[in-house]
Formats: C-alpha cells, sequence, structure tokens
C-alpha cells in the first residue's frame, strides 16, 4: 500500500487533503470549506502546510497506533517505517476524535468493530481475538508503548448500542486491568471526572476492561463523534515527544483552549496531585486531553491511571517543577503557580485528595488487588512515603 493522497475529514464532511510532493507531505484545506479547523494547529486561515520526508504533520501523527499495533499495521500493508501517510490513510477510519482519513476517492466507510460485548461477555477467548486482529485493523487507537498502561492490548468495541476500547492484560504486566479499574473507581471517588470502565470476562474467565469512548456520543440520528486533542497534539508536537515537554507546558497547550481556562487549570493539577499520590507514573503528554462539545473546549475525562509501582515504574512520566519525582508540598505549590492555579485552590486540591486517600496504603497492603504479599506491602510503603511528602 502507497498512498500518495488522502482525504481528510472533519466529522462528515471533506476538509481537506494530505498530498505527498517533492517537497514532503502537503496539508491544504479543500477549496471551499467553511467548517471548523481540522485541528488548533491547522488553522483554516494558515494556508498550505508542508513537513519534511514522509512525515505527517504532528496531528496527524498522534493519531496513529504505536508499538505492537503500528508494528503489525505495516507489515500488513508493507509501509516502510517512515511512510506515515500510508499508514494514516490506513487506519484512519476510526481515530481518536472527529477527524478520519481515507485514501484519496474513498468512500467515508468507518471501520466495523472489533469485539461485541454482550452484557458482561464476549462469546470467544481474548487470545481469539487476538489472533483475528493481528494480521491487520483499519482503526488507530494510540497508545504510548514504554510505559504501562500502553502496554495494554487495545480494541474497538461495541455494547448495546454504545462505542468502547476492550484494553486486554499484556503478558509483561499482569493484573493491569484489574489494576486500572481500582485506580479509576478512586478517582471517581476522589471527585476527578473519569471515563466510565467494567470489567468483563472472556470464555475461559480471563478479564478485560471495558472503556466508554468519551469521544463518541449516541444520539437519535447515530453517534458524533466529539473533537479531541491531547497535550502533544495541542503543543505541536511528536507523539516521541510525550515524555519531554514538562508537566506544566503540556497542561497549558489545553487550558489556553478552554472556555474555563482556571478552572480547567485546577482539574489538570488534580490529575497530577492524584497521579503522584496513587504511584501513577503514565501520566505524560498523551495521557492528558481536551475534547469540545457544542461549542467549547474542556479537559476530557482521565483516563490510563493504573498504579505503575506494582512493576517498578516510581517516577513520574513528566517534570513538575525540573524533577520526575513525585511530589512535595512545596514542589505541588510551585508547580500550581506555573499552571496559573492559585495558592489557596491548590492547597484545598491537595488537602481534599490527602483526606480521601487516606486508607489508600493500608488497602494496598490488605490485598486490594491481585498481587503477591510481599509486592503488596512494598507498594504500600512507597504509597504511604508519598503522602507524607505531599502533607503541610
Amino acid at each position: 500500500m502507497n498512498v500518495r493522497v488522502a482525504d481528510v475529514y472533519k466529522g462528515t464532511v471533506h476538509a481537506a487533503i494530505l498530498r505527498r510532493t517533492s517537497a514532503g507531505t502537503e496539508f491544504s484545506y479543500v477549496d471551499g470549506y467553511e467548517g471548523a479547523d481540522v485541528a488548533t494547529t491547522l488553522a483554516l486561515k494558515s494556508g498550505p502546510l508542508t513537513t519534511s520526508g514522509a512525515s505527517v504533520p504532528p496531528y496527524f501523527a498522534g493519531l496513529l497506533p504505536e508499538g505492537r499495533r503500528l508494528t503489525a499495521i505495516r507489515r500488513a500493508i508493507k509501509a516502510s517505517a517512515d511512510d506515515e501517510l500510508s499508514l494514516l490513510a490506513a487506519v484512519g477510519s476510526d481515530t481518536v476524535g472527529d477527524v478520519s482519513v481515507f485514501p484519496a476517492g474513498r468512500p467515508m466507510i468507518s471501520a466495523e468493530p472489533e469485539v461485541i460485548v454482550k452484557g458482561e461477555r464476549v462469546d470467544r477467548t481474548f487470545a481469539e481475538i487476538v489472533d483475528a486482529a493481528a494480521p491487520f485493523d483499519r482503526i488507530g487507537l494510540p497508545g504510548v508503548q514504554d510505559k504501562v498502561s500502553g502496554r495494554m492490548i487495545s480494541y474497538p468495541a461495541r455494547s448495546g448500542g454504545g462505542e468502547y476500547i476492550l484494553k486486554l492484560n499484556p503478558p509483561e504486566f499482569p493484573h493491569v486491568v484489574e489494576n486500572e479499574k481500582y485506580f479509576l473507581d478512586l478517582a471517581n471517588t476522589c471527585g476527578l471526572d473519569v471515563v466510565h470502565a467494567r470489567i468483563i470476562r472472556d470464555t475461559d474467565e480471563q478479564s478485560g476492561l471495558l472503556v466508554t469512548r468519551f469521544d463518541r456520543v449516541a444520539t437519535v440520528d447515530g453517534t458524533t463523534r466529539l473533537a479531541v486533542e491531547d497535550a502533544c497534539q495541542a503543543s505541536n508536537a511528536w507523539p516521541a515527544d510525550k515524555y519531554s515537554l514538562g508537566a506544566a507546558p503540556a497542561a497549558m497547550s489545553l487550558t489556553r483552549w478552554c472556555a474555563a481556562a482556571p478552572v480547567a487549570a485546577r482539574d489538570l493539577f488534580r490529575q497530577f496531585v492524584f497521579a503522584s499520590l496513587t504511584g501513577n507514573g503514565d501520566l505524560h503528554a498523551k495521557n492528558i486531553a481536551m475534547m469540545r462539545g457544542q461549542s467549547e473546549w474542556r479537559i476530557a475525562p482521565a483516563y490510563d491511571l493504573p498504579c505503575s509501582l506494582f512493576y517498578g515504574d516510581e517516577t513520574m512520566a513528566l517534570e513538575m517543577d525540573g524533577s520526575t519525582a513525585p511530589l512535595s508540598r512545596k514542589r505541588a505549590r510551585r508547580f500550581a503557580a506555573d499552571l496559573g492555579v492559585p495558592l489557596r485552590a491548590a492547597e484545598r486540591v491537595m488537602d481534599d485528595l490527602l483526606t480521601k486517600l487516606t486508607g489508600l496504603p493500608a488497602r494496598i497492603e490488605d490485598g486490594a488487588l491481585p498481587f503477591p504479599p510481599a509486592l503488596n506491602r512494598d507498594v504500600a510503603r512507597a504509597l504511604a512515603y508519598r503522602h507524607r511528602q505531599l502533607q503541610a
């Protein structure tokens, strides 16, 4: 598969073209298009944009899957590692957000979900699903591969008319499904806006995490896709920069677009403090995002929240106040100031989370998650230390 021209749709409207030229890959809006910008970094009034070589603009690069999924697709379509336009055209029918990409001239037909869930079960094994999808799929579900949550194997799914992502345990990280579900529920009780998820099982009683897609809204006319951008995309940064942006610049790349910027900054501060207190080393720039409903951008629900301490990851994904160490009270105050969160509001966020998470170390040590007792004790001690660090 060698794609030289691709059609870009914003929602259901043909908005732009990606074209390979002698100078690189050119993005340009189609004549007469008057709709919303395809992305915040691709303004309609800015004219054509060319990126060098076979690379697509960073926004589109952020729509591509990574790791295992991308490797399988490259092999299936026989594309070189740097042929991002062909890869994007291959998987672009159902990306995160409201933008889709097809080879030029192809009809706009979304790919069917790979998994149908009835109630709390699927009628086959997850191993069969992995084997069936291995050769090729036409869906891009980005997910970082360097840390824990991105190693989860993800597939689009449908259940009861709704659209979901099914996440499975990778062999190298046991119990990630149970781990993430536990901390999603905990985040919800702590007042964070989080994705809804439930555990389902296959015919072998193996567990999977069925996560509601926040970028899809069911309507009487079908499904409406919502615009979504993660902090890499909003920063016009490549996916490879997801660990190097710094927490404050990454967060501010989102808050500056939000109608209620102070609320957005506080919400992101809460996400980072929660990550520090719960041992989540996966909160990188592709794991914070904004979404747009009818007219306004707001911070997207929190997602990918497992405790990575269980897998030996003791650092934060992004630097906060110059360090990837867990937050101390002093550093958290400075980080809040960097985000524009008033000190009094930051103190309330920290005190509220410390109060609501008081019993977490003890619950982990008592076996809230199905890890070996010795590992549970080690993680509980690490969590208790993080809580002491954040106390005034």
